[in-house]
């Protein structure tokens, strides 16, 4: 299977779920992409603020975990949505909203 560039899969990958925290993004793609080096949460937390700062994710929510660490949520937003299916390849593409 071809992989995605990490940016992308995490847009793409955020788009699949209703919220989304640096956790459960890790949790999810550490099958994909946790043998490679960028992998890591300051790593993913950093794509997460510059897709929200490029205006592709909104943030929802936000809590502390069970360490008392800060956890913020984000979604895909239609920008989000519509970038995924202009850039990304067909099969990657989603159809939702």
């Amino acid at each position: 299977m071809s992989l995605l560039p990490i940016r992308s899969r995490t847009l793409h990958f955020v788009s699949t779920m209703d919220k989304v925290c640096v956790d459960d993004l890790i949790k999810g793609l550490k099958a994909d992409y946790g043998n490679e080096r960028q992998f890591t949460k300051t790593n993913f937390s950093n794509h997460l603020l510059n897709l929200e700062a490029n205006g592709l994710l909104d943030e929802v929510n936000y809590d502390l975990d069970k360490d008392g660490q800060l956890r913020v949520y984000y979604k895909i937003n239609d920008e989000g949505i519509n970038t995924v299916n202009r850039y990304l390849p067909k099969k990657w593409r989603i159809i939702k909203k």
